[in-house]
């Protein structure tokens, strides 16, 4: 099954020459699809990366791939990443207290915006949201006019199922993302507070030096929130600082979760064996990446 081809949406269309498309590209497959369709459709567009600084070494890898196959991606983000500003505040982003999106994506991308309309662009911002992905995302219009973003957003390939995202990689010879063969659903922040359980394992597995960061941050941070303390700097209701929020499960330190994530039966038990992943490419039955007889 082949998507028709993308076509420019009448509200933006009348904006006329001044418009600047803007696709917004993390290494994902979504926005990597949306990328390609643009390139299909021959619509004049530019790409940014929104760079949380706490990303996978593979992602920043991917996306040079991407530059070296698709072109030029700009690349935006906050003076010291996730780290710095977690430092700053002497903890992680909580589930209740999500800055991260806002202030490591949102804002520094309203910046970029912002300077296209300085230049007298009227900059259309172009994002790979699927409705398959959440109901959340089903009740999103199209294109709409979005004062979170001072300007017009364009959902291209809203209606587009995961099927049609592979087959555009494939009919351009454009490997997925490479997390997604480890059996990962998404490709963002390495990990994301909101990490499944598997998810959590497979990156344990594959990257014990992201779970040591996290381990001496939770040490580091605690110790700064005792500090502020008791010198009248801070007013820390919890001395713990955790990057998971995992009391649903009674656990909260990185390495009692790394744990939990290994057990089954609601982290009743270990397992004799270990399943493989089921997110991923292994959910989609596509876990070879396309062209990759050619892209060594």
């Amino acid at each position: 099954m082949t998507i028709a081809q993308l076509k420019i949406p009448t509200e933006i269309e009348a904006l006329g020459e001044s418009v600047v498309f803007v696709v917004n590209v993390s290494g994902g497959k979504d926005s990597t699809a949306l990328w390609l369709a643009m390139r299909e459709a021959n619509i004049p567009h530019r790409c940014v990366f929104a760079d949380t600084g706490w990303e996978a070494c593979e992602t920043y890898e991917h996306l040079d791939m991407l530059r070296g196959k698709l072109g030029p991606i700009d690349v935006v983000g906050r003076p010291g990443g996730m780290l710095a500003l977690a430092r700053e505040k002497a903890g992680f982003p909580q589930r209740r207290g999500r800055w991260c999106t806002e202030k490591l994506k949102i804002d520094p991308l309203r910046e970029y915006f912002d300077r296209l309309v300085a230049e007298g662009l009227d900059p259309v911002s172009v994002v790979g949201l699927r409705a398959e992905e959440s109901d959340a995302r089903a009740a999103l219009p199209i294109v709409e006019d979005s004062e979170k973003w001072g300007g017009w957003v364009w959902r291209a390939i809203l209606g587009w199922p995961v099927e049609e995202v592979i087959a555009i990689h494939h009919r351009h010879g454009v490997p997925i993302h490479p997390l997604y063969k480890l059996g990962h659903d998404r490709v963002g922040c390495y990990p994301c507070i909101m990490e499944t359980k598997e998810g959590i394992r497979i990156i344990a597995d594959h990257a014990p030096d992201r779970i040591d960061l996290i381990r001496d941050e939770e040490r580091d941070q605690s110790m700064d929130r005792a500090r502020r303390n008791a010198g009248g700097e801070g007013n820390f209701k919890h001395l713990d600082s955790t990057f998971f929020s995992a009391k649903s499960v009674g656990v909260s330190k990185i390495d009692d979760v790394v744990a939990w994530s290994r057990t089954t039966h609601g982290g009743r038990q270990l397992p004799m064996v270990l399943e493989p992943p089921d997110g991923g490419c292994f959910r989609w039955g596509f876990c070879e990446a396309p062209g990759s007889e050619t892209d060594e």
